[in-house]
């Protein structure tokens, strides 16, 4: 079954609600019709193209965060939009040379919202706060860097913007996974904060979420996220890093014997939103338990799992195995 059981019932929820600001001043975000001088499409392409999800190249290419327009250039036409905190939180990692990633420079804030890590990603910056260093807290709406158009994927000035994310770190681990998947003469010079790592929900669906609902709950708002997907993993290695991360996501049943298997809960994205230990099974490898083909389709252009057009069963994409492999690192 792809619905929530009633295990999740007693899962304690704070009342504090979720207070959130928009990265930049621009706020059109919040004005209806107005999505063209929010969003910053690609060269060439309309403001769609600035969203989260399947935008681009046909609905073939997934772009995990939203692109925000500027709003204020120098005489020079250099962008001069502040970049703020969206929240209370915590720097988690600064990366200062462009060079070195498609984000360019960016920052990464570690948050605790309602009992959730999640971390919000800004990138494509011009420069960063002076200063600024991991380790070190934020205040929402805090001034953290000035909006760019660094990267590898030269950006032309005309088109600065703000790369944002609001995202999970996938496994801790990840350093180690990945070090010998790098091909020769390549490096990882961001560690466990390397883009790859991360994965992103909607960012605008929160804050229009927010926005509606002053009194909002990110945990609840997630475990209310629709599941696309269920996979067994095998209980091999315990607890896998993202349980340690997201202890909220983790529903106890009875404990008749040891635990053989972990069963995950996916979004379309990736992003697991429950995980029940499981010793009724012992799966020898992941196995994809169940689909809901209606929320899997709205990521069509980016599935994780895809059926046998033979058999009929459910298998993992090689995008969706990567993930698997890596989440069970």
């Amino acid at each position: 079954m792809l619905l929530r059981n009633i295990f999740l019932c007693l899962l304690p929820v704070g009342a504090m609600a979720l207070e959130l600001s928009l990265p930049t001043a621009n706020q059109t975000l919040f004005a209806p019709g107005a999505e063209e001088q929010f969003f910053q499409g690609t060269a060439g392409h309309d403001w769609r193209s600035g969203q989260y999800g399947c935008v681009r190249s046909e609905g073939r290419q997934y772009h995990e965060g939203m692109d925000i327009r500027c709003l204020q250039r120098d005489r020079r036409g250099e962008p001069t939009d502040s970049v703020l905190a969206v929240a209370d939180g915590e720097v988690a990692y600064v990366a200062r040379v462009a060079g070195q990633s498609n984000y360019g420079r960016y920052v990464l804030v570690r948050h605790d919202w309602n009992g959730v890590e999640v971390f919000s990603l800004y990138a494509h910056l011009r420069d960063i706060a002076s200063g600024l260093r991991a380790g070190h807290p934020v205040k929402r709406g805090q001034p953290i860097a000035t909006l760019g158009y660094s990267g590898t994927q030269n950006i032309s000035r005309d088109r600065a913007h703000l790369h944002f994310e609001i995202c999970f770190q996938l496994n801790r681990n990840f350093a180690a996974w990945f070090a010998p998947r790098l091909s020769q003469g390549d490096r990882n010079d961001h560690g466990n904060f390397n883009g790859i790592n991360f994965q992103g929900i909607d960012p605008a669906a929160v804050f229009l979420a927010a926005r509606r609902d002053p009194r909002m709950n990110f945990r609840e708002y997630m475990e209310a996220q629709p599941v696309a997907f269920t996979v067994l993993f095998p209980a091999r290695r315990a607890p896998l890093s993202w349980m340690r991360a997201q202890t909220w996501c983790i529903v106890n049943g009875p404990e008749p014997a040891p635990v053989t298997a972990y069963e995950v809960w996916f979004m379309a994205e990736g992003v697991a939103t429950f995980v029940r230990p499981r010793w009724d099974v012992a799966p020898a490898g992941w196995t994809v338990e169940g689909v809901n083909e209606i929320a899997l389709n709205t990521l069509a252009g980016r599935p994780l799992v895809a059926q046998n057009g033979k058999r009929g069963d459910w298998t993992f994409t090689q995008r969706g195995a990567e993930l698997m492999e890596m989440l069970s690192y």
